[in-house]
């Protein structure tokens, strides 16, 4: 029940207050209601992932779902404007628990090197990705890295100390 996954996700706050939770989201499955979708946002609402993996349903050759009448089927339109609302929602609350931790000092893995030429991406133990300027050549270590503000989605940091080379 909605009540017995609260319950759970309390406890893991409880035992790890630090813990970061996110999930996978999919909405205009058939014969979803308006009222469903609605206690879906509300579900998000209430837990406030610190991400999510949104997707709109998608009908699959070979999966039960192809044998449901059409009139169960959420329109496209429909289905489209959900996820959009489900990902306007998402978005909000990641803003928000994002901005929360401007400032903090957390260990990245260094993943890659970025978009932008002298900035590379790492990921905090919770799984938020950071980019900063650094040496592609720290991909594979351990980095300490303040955030120094927030997309909404990512961060922006800097080292906070010499680079560490260590492998990690």
């Amino acid at each position: 029940t909605v009540e017995a996954f609260f319950e759970k996700v309390e406890l893991a706050r409880t035992v790890i207050p630090d813990i970061g939770l996110s999930t996978d989201v999919i909405v205009a499955f058939p014969g979803e209601t308006q009222d469903e979708f609605e206690e879906t946002l509300e579900v998000m609402r209430t837990v406030r992932f610190d991400d999510a993996y949104t997707y709109r349903f998608s009908l699959r050759e070979g999966t039960p779902a192809t044998r449901f009448p059409p009139a169960d089927f959420v329109s496209d339109g429909e289905g489209q404007e959900r996820l959009q609302r489900l990902i306007e929602v998402h978005r909000g609350i990641q803003a928000e628990i994002n901005e929360t931790e401007v400032g903090r000092v957390e260990t990245v893995l260094v993943e890659k090197e970025a978009r932008d030429p002298g900035q590379i991406l790492g990921r905090t133990r919770r799984n938020k990705v950071v980019a900063f300027a650094a040496s592609p050549e720290l991909v594979g270590t351990y980095q300490e890295v303040r955030l120094t503000h927030t997309t909404g989605a990512t961060f922006v940091g800097e080292l906070t100390a010499p680079a560490l080379t260590e492998p990690a």
